[in-house]
């Protein structure tokens, strides 16, 4: 066999046309140089230098072998590259679902970030709701998913708490709040919400229901959507008012206004969090889960 120290002895004799010089290059004595290239050269059954006391030169077999053996190291070089990488996550790919409302926030700046830092990796990109997004991690058609929890069936899955994101009244743009930069949630009892359905998106209802019964009020839910498009579109037909990430505000849509809520006594707010198979064990994701709990905490530090 031809071993990987055999190139490179080959490759320096090559270079340096001189046993001495390369021996020197090579950190070894130039007798066992010598007969590595002499073992090399039986085992090919060809001469690879034409050499005497005065001088050595390649053969036309060994000019031959020098180009097939440069190769092959750098070869050689690419697959321990690939392999070390790979095993700290900085090569491979990454499927990523999300919820929408993370798209028009947080993700894009940790997307950029992580496409500087990990160049080599293959991003897939998928968006939806985070109940189907489970289904999708069970059946391994996603690696990582950013959910809004509650979540019931974590069968087989494992989560992790990214970050709150803010929420904010999403209204009729002729209703009389809309005139208002802030309301107090207490004072919208007797209005028409709503909201997401329960199957697609429990976590914001649940975020709907806790700020409602802190503030003293069971909220009248009218109508539920999987889709947050859907529910704007509801709020600009005037078919009730809506508590909808704040990120959403950044989405124009004629006959909606937004409106900030008095977050004084309550919290209004939605979890972000990863969601991964408990058997999960590509580096990749584990690199994308840093990198990004990293963005958060130097981004909430910030003034």
């Amino acid at each position: 066999m031809i071993d990987y120290r055999k190139m490179q002895q080959f490759i320096a004799v090559a270079e340096e046309l001189s046993f001495q010089r390369a021996a020197e290059r090579l950190h070894m004595t130039q007798p066992p140089l010598s007969m590595a290239i002499q073992a090399l050269e039986d085992y090919l059954g060809v001469t690879l230098f034409d050499r005497n006391r005065y001088r050595v030169r390649l053969t036309v077999a060994g000019t031959a072998f020098l180009h097939e053996a440069r190769r092959a190291l750098a070869q050689a070089d690419a697959a321990v590259r690939s392999a070390r990488q790979a095993a700290v996550g900085e090569t491979g790919v990454l499927r990523l679902s999300f919820v929408p409302s993370a798209s028009m926030g947080l993700l894009p700046a940790i997307l950029r970030d992580f496409r500087k830092n990990f160049p080599t990796v293959q991003l897939n990109l998928i968006s939806g709701s985070s109940i189907p997004q489970l289904d999708e991690l069970r059946r391994q058609h996603v690696d990582l998913a950013l959910v809004v929890p509650p979540l019931h069936d974590l069968t087989g899955i494992r989560t992790l708490r990214l970050c709150e994101q803010p929420m904010i009244l999403a209204v009729p743009a002729a209703h009389p709040v809309a005139r208002r930069k802030r309301v107090k949630l207490g004072a919208l009892a007797k209005e028409r919400f709503i909201t997401f359905s329960t199957i697609e998106g429990p976590g914001f209802v649940a975020a709907l229901l806790d700020a409602c019964q802190k503030t003293g009020f069971f909220p009248h839910i009218v109508h539920a959507s999987g889709q947050l498009q859907a529910i704007l579109t509801m709020v600009a037909c005037g078919m009730g008012i809506a508590l909808v990430p704040s990120s959403m505000q950044h989405v124009h849509m004629d006959g909606v206004t937004y409106v900030s809520v008095d977050t004084t006594h309550i919290k209004t707010s939605y979890t972000l969090s990863f969601a991964m198979r408990e058997s999960e064990d590509n580096p990749v994701v584990q690199a994308f889960v840093d990198m990004a709990t990293k963005h958060v905490a130097a981004n909430k530090e910030k003034p």
